[in-house]
């Protein structure tokens, strides 16, 4: 499935698709907000934020972030193939708080 987003502009856009796909990860490697931010060294508030569109994101976490779901940090800005499951789940959890 590729995502359709509905931005008034790029940087929108790329803002959003960011947002999604931090979510996308964690849940693909079953991580909570508060796991992945202890692996990335960041608060659980910080990447609920980054999550929700509230707040804007540093290059440096950019790269800190793609480094814990092993991608390179310029995968987090397209929009690829997604997995129809974990998106349903997504969509289905208000918060995923499994513990790992």
């Amino acid at each position: 499935m590729i995502l359709k987003l509905k931005a008034k502009t790029e940087s929108d856009y790329l803002s959003k698709l960011f947002s999604f796909n931090i979510k996308y990860y964690r849940y693909l490697n079953n991580y909570s907000q508060e796991k992945l931010a202890e692996l990335c060294d960041l608060s659980p508030r910080y990447i609920s934020d980054i999550e929700r569109g509230r707040k804007w994101f540093t290059f440096s976490n950019v790269v800190k972030i793609a480094k814990v779901f092993n991608l390179e940090y310029y995968e987090l800005f397209i929009n690829s193939e997604r997995d129809v499951n974990i998106i349903k789940k997504m969509k289905h959890n208000r918060q995923y708080n499994q513990k790992i």
